[in-house]
């Protein structure tokens, strides 16, 4: 394997280095988005459960300690508001994966460009090097875009779900709420 390695011409280096450059530029990207949607998990949970207590009176006459949740659609727009922003860039981010698999496949033809030429003048040496620029180019791309949609499913994607889920059930409890008031006033 280190001989493979020693044989590299700089021209695979620094293509196969794009490749891993690219690559951690979207996992950082990726890894950033999971941790704002992460926050807006939080700040989702934190702004459904706010509580009040309240002192009422019941059909007796008597002063009755309670807590009620209230449904403020105001308090969770803004988050939504950030949450559609992480989402697109998310998707944006995500998006890119494939184009490590197309920057492996770009790196296969470019290497493999010369390699057909030394075929025809049977010097094996340029084939060799046509052939582990291509390959490593290749297999690069190929097992970096793999570990990338694996992590992007994992973590960001699982977060997206997860405060979509978490709005449906508050828009669903809010208008809940506006129904029974609707009830009640009637």
């Amino acid at each position: 394997m280190a001989a493979f390695f020693q044989n590299l011409s700089i021209f695979e280096w620094i293509y196969d280095g794009v490749i891993v450059l690219w690559a951690l530029v979207i996992f950082c990207a990726l890894s950033s988005v999971s941790r704002s949607l992460k926050e807006i998990v939080e700040k989702t949970d934190r702004a459904y459960s706010s509580a009040k207590s309240e002192t009422r009176i019941d059909a007796s006459g008597n002063t009755v300690e309670g807590t009620s949740r209230t449904f403020n659609r105001e308090k969770h727009e803004p988050i939504r508001a950030e949450f559609t922003k992480l989402a697109v860039r998310y998707i944006k981010w995500s998006n890119l994966i494939p184009t490590l698999t197309l920057l492996g496949l770009l790196g296969t033809v470019l290497g493999l460009m010369p390699g057909l030429a030394a075929v025809k003048e049977q010097d094996f040496g340029i084939l060799y090097s046509s052939l582990s620029t291509s390959l490593t180019s290749t297999a690069l791309g190929l097992i970096s875009s793999l570990i990338l949609k694996i992590y992007a499913s994992a973590k960001p994607d699982a977060r997206v779900n997860e405060v979509e889920l978490q709005f449906e059930e508050i828009d669903r409890r809010y208008d809940i709420a506006l129904g029974a008031d609707r009830i009640s006033r009637s």
